[in-house]
């Protein structure tokens, strides 16, 4: 009996050229790499995750939250230990740090929290523990601030510091919020924080103040807000705060949403961009995380009816450089390694160039993480990348869906929310990924749906096999084996798969004995050898 390998028949490849900037785990020549798919055992929460922030090599997590557990254990089994509002892991290992403050939060039950807390229930309100985490340019500390309003034994009022190095708690730094805060940015000099409040320390600061790094003493900085602020981020060159929330003006001057204020006196500083749209009778938008990769700068957005993805902006004027309209509120990112990635629940991406065409249609299950390429072009149209991680939603915050909170110290990508599965395996509350080079790629093509192929005899001893092709979280291209019955590949293709547009596939195994009865599986391979095979087709007869 006589082998021949014969090329597939693609004829996706045939009408879908591949751009150079759709990166995966294994890109080719000139792309950027990114983190792969595959979840790393990272200990997990009971609750809600709603910030994250990584110094030192040390994971800091906050949020809503009693105990945390080890990889793989349900919640309370085996190994879970208390830990209340605040967490330390190890970046590289995943693993609990003894680091272990208790933040308290007030709750309520009547209209006394509409001002404060989130309304979760008829005359129920919910206070999280903490909402924000930030560390000094040095690392010598962190900073959070929430609801809370005693961090162990002490009193804290929406804000707290503690010392890196030790562990403990600033003695000094104890301002006190008449409401939550939200936000915070920390330059060698000055700490900043955004929020609901109103009041600081008995002085009037509205959503908006600064204080002393060094002394802890509030600043006469004094910007206002007319609504909530979500989130702040300095500028590379450290002279202008980034705000962003659901604000309609600052220092009374209309612009929602997104703004910039000078940090040297407060005063608004220019801002070019109009890109989250101010609220209507029918749609709204805001923003809720911003970060920075040392020249740019980007935004996510959550929006009723409107724009709810993702953008880049110059930080000096506050212009528009390139923005994603994929559906599907974004509540964090976080860019590493010339890629951004965001946690969201994206819904429907067809606005986005993908392939040379449009990125997924409307779908379920939605898609709680995305990358895309940092450094587009001014102007240029915004592709999303080959990297589709995904996880199961809590039920803490349904209408939010997943992810909360993403950080990155250039190796390890941490995520944080509410979420119980990640990529169909049960994790709460925490995850992380990173590079192949890091830890080896070893999650192979998606074997759910991937069928037995189906056969046709030609005559003169060939026989088709047809099959649809499967695809891969973090790889683009897939290849394929076809094994005949008596273990041999009879032949092979290959086939740039997403998984809204799944390729039909075939190829041919000729030289075979008239008469012979011949049976035959798939074999999906990614980049990286690893592999999923299809079940084993009916019998054919050779002609």
């Amino acid at each position: 009996m006589r082998k021949t390998l014969i090329s597939g028949l693609i004829a996706a490849l045939a009408v879908t050229p591949v751009p150079a900037a759709l990166a995966d785990t294994a890109p080719a020549a000139g792309e950027v790499a990114t983190v792969t798919a595959d979840a790393l055992p990272t200990w997990q929460t009971d609750g809600v995750v709603l910030t994250i922030e990584i110094v030192n090599g040390v994971t800091y997590v906050g949020g809503n939250f009693d105990n945390v557990r080890p990889p793989g254990v349900p919640k309370g089994g085996a190994g879970e230990v208390p830990r209340v509002g605040l967490a330390a892991f190890d970046t590289a290992t995943g693993d609990l740090l003894p680091w272990n403050p208790v933040a308290f939060s007030p709750t309520f039950t009547d209209d006394q929290a509409q001002n404060e807390c989130d309304k979760i229930a008829t005359d129920t309100y919910r206070c999280d523990a903490v909402w924000e985490i930030k560390a000094s340019p040095d690392g010598s500390k962190i900073y959070v601030a929430g609801d809370f309003n005693k961090i162990d034994s002490s009193r804290r009022d929406r804000m707290a510091a503690f010392d890196t190095a030790t562990g403990a708690l600033d003695p000094d730094f104890k301002p006190v919020f008449n409401n939550r805060v939200r936000a915070i940015a920390v330059s060698d000099t000055t700490v900043y924080a955004g929020g609901h409040f109103t009041t600081v320390s008995g002085e009037t600061r509205t959503r908006l103040a600064a204080f002393d790094a060094a002394t802890a003493a509030l600043t006469s900085w004094a910007p206002t807000a007319d609504k909530r602020v979500n989130a702040m981020a300095l500028t590379p060159a450290g002279n202008r705060l980034i705000v962003g929330g659901d604000f309609d003006r600052i220092n009374g001057v209309r612009q929602h949403g997104l703004s910039a204020v000078n940090v040297s006196d407060g005063s608004k500083g220019t801002f070019n961009s109009n890109d989250i749209p101010a609220n209507s009778s029918t749609s709204r938008s805001w923003v809720t995380d911003i970060v920075s990769d040392g020249t740019r700068m980007y935004a996510s957005a959550n929006g009723e009816g409107t724009f709810d993805g993702r953008l880049a902006f110059n930080p000096d004027n506050g212009s528009r450089i390139w923005i994603n309209n994929c559906l599907g509120a974004t509540q964090a990112i976080s860019v590493m390694g010339g890629v951004l990635y965001s946690g969201s629940h994206a819904h429907r991406c067809s606005m986005q160039s993908y392939y040379g065409g449009d990125g997924f249609p409307e779908t379920k299950p939605h898609r709680r993480y995305l990358a895309e390429p940092a450094g587009t072009a001014q102007g240029a149209k915004q592709t999303i990348l080959h990297w589709f991680p995904n996880s199961a939603p809590g039920t803490t915050y349904p209408w939010v869906q997943g992810p909360w909170a993403m950080a990155n110290d250039g190796t390890y990508l941490w995520a944080g929310g509410d979420f119980t599965e990640v990529n169909d395996v049960a994790q709460q509350g925490l995850t992380r990924w990173t590079f192949h080079e890091t830890r080896p790629d070893v999650g192979g093509p998606i074997q759910a749906g991937f069928g037995a192929p189906t056969l046709q005899a030609n005559g003169g001893g060939k026989v088709t096999v047809r099959w649809g092709a499967t695809w891969d979280l973090d790889n683009r291209k897939v290849r394929y084996e076809v094994l005949r019955n008596d273990g041999q590949v009879a032949c092979t293709a290959e086939a740039f798969s997403v998984f809204w547009n799944l390729p039909n596939l075939s190829c041919q195994d000729t030289g075979l004995t008239p008469g012979a009865s011949h049976t035959y599986r798939v074999r999906a391979i990614d980049p990286y050898n690893n592999r999923v095979s299809s079940p084993t087709s009916a019998s054919v007869t050779v002609l």
